[in-house]
């Protein structure tokens, strides 16, 4: 796989950057805000899963809050199966959104061709899943807010973005040559991750692994050690599930989460 070829504008580089960061804020703005959807179906009417369809743009991230907190039973059971079909979006939100994710634990699903903001959400969950599609990282656009033109001899104004994302992906598991190759790369291009990166950066993030390696059996090549393996992930993650969604469900008086948060938080770990 290939990271996507620039193109020559005949501009320099600092407007070339000020056009695309305008861009993409103007895609932003037309885009269609993301929209959280449960998927009915467990015994007792609670979700089964959750959706999140459309493009990632600013205020996603507290609609999903404000989703989980009026619905926290549905939130709890969604969690174990969320399918992405994102089509892009702002890189910061999708960040800011991938880190309310990543402490709920979620089994994120992607069925089809997942790229920038996607592909970032998709990386937030504790178990990743790919039966079809590709994942493909995007190297963002920098965006500064206007200022007065700075003097000649002053350094270029600094985003905070490469660096935070970086951040992120290395923690979620992306090699980290991988990633600095990706961030190297022009403003807008993807890295379409081959299978090979896929199995390096594995099935779950490194800190989430590292607690399956030491309190769960071996992963054998048989089904028996596969669904063991699955039900001791799902204990272990019930306890960190549950704490961080007391954390956003703070001031939020729910009869069903009065009555058994303390027994998932008191969960073995």
């Amino acid at each position: 796989m290939q990271t996507g070829k620039g193109f020559s504008t005949g501009w320099g580089v600092p407007g070339l950057g000020k056009v695309l960061a305008l861009l993409t804020l103007w895609l932003a703005g037309c885009a269609h805000a993301l929209e959280f959807d449960y998927l009915p179906g467990r015994p007792g009417g609670v979700a089964r899963g959750m959706t999140l369809s459309g493009a990632v743009v600013p205020g996603d991230t507290a609609k999903l809050v404000a989703l989980l907190q009026r619905q926290p039973a549905d939130a709890w059971s969604a969690l174990g199966r969320v399918e992405l079909n994102i089509s892009g979006g702002d890189t910061r939100e999708a960040l800011l959104l991938a880190d309310t994710l990543v402490g709920l634990y979620p089994h994120m699903v992607v069925t089809s061709d997942c790229a920038g903001a996607c592909a970032i959400v998709w990386l937030a969950g504790a178990w990743r899943v790919l039966p079809k599609g590709k994942i493909g990282i995007e190297t963002p656009a920098l965006s500064l807010p206007a200022t007065t033109a700075p003097a000649t001899d002053a350094p270029p104004p600094y985003d905070p973005l490469p660096d935070q994302l970086r951040s992120y992906l290395i923690k979620q598991g992306v090699p980290p040559r991988l990633v600095e190759q990706v961030l190297a790369a022009g403003a807008g291009s993807v890295y379409w991750l081959t299978d090979k990166d896929i199995n390096t950066t594995g099935v779950w993030p490194p800190y989430y692994f590292e607690k399956l390696r030491t309190n769960c059996p071996l992963l054998l090549h048989n089904n028996e050690a596969f669904h063991a393996l699955r039900r001791c992930a799902a204990r272990l993650i019930v306890s960190q599930k549950a704490f961080a969604l007391d954390r956003l469900l703070a001031g939020v008086n729910d009869p069903w989460w009065n009555e058994n948060r303390e027994v998932f938080k008191n969960a073995p770990r």
